[in-house]
């Protein structure tokens, strides 16, 4: 056995190799659980607002918008699911580090993807309700804070400092 550090300060882990990759897919599993129950609710928005009875009063312009967050929120619903359906295509195969190393990568893209259909929503709620100028301004704060939170913060708030 060797001893693994989390990084948060705590004495080193006695864990193999073996329980160390166990140990960072459950957590690579949870952290999938949260993401993709706030892209499903969003998911679940977008599919259902067609079907409330002032979405026809919007601009031909919204519509496009509308389909584009359509079509990346399923999309990313999609994405979230691939390192469940590696695991269970490799299942046995005692290739749990690359899985675990993979799903790490397309959490990171889900982060980002998460932002980016976050941000629109709240451009395409805006141009629905404000003029185009404002819409922008709230737009892009959104974008800034939503880029703040999820990139420079978590370094920020490491433990051992950025």
């Amino acid at each position: 056995m060797t001893g693994h550090g989390d990084g948060d300060g705590e004495t080193l882990r006695r864990e193999t190799t073996g329980e160390k990759q166990d140990r960072n897919w459950n957590d690579l599993l949870q952290e999938l659980r949260v993401m993709q129950t706030g892209t499903q609710i969003v998911t679940a928005f977008l599919v259902t607002l067609p079907f409330q009875a002032r979405f026809d009063d919007l601009a031909g312009d919204l519509i496009g918008w509308y389909v584009a967050l359509l079509v990346a929120a399923v999309l990313l619903t999609v994405l979230m699911l691939l390192p469940v359906a590696i695991h269970r295509r490799f299942f046995g195969q005692h290739v749990k580090y690359r899985t675990v190393q993979m799903g790490h990568r397309v959490m990171r893209i889900c982060l980002v993807g998460m932002g980016l259909l976050l941000a629109g929503c709240v451009a395409f709620i805006a141009h629905a309700l404000v003029d185009p100028v404002g819409a922008w301004w709230v737009t892009g704060s959104t974008a800034v804070v939503i880029g703040l939170v999820l990139i420079v913060l978590p370094p920020v708030l490491r433990p051992d400092g950025p």
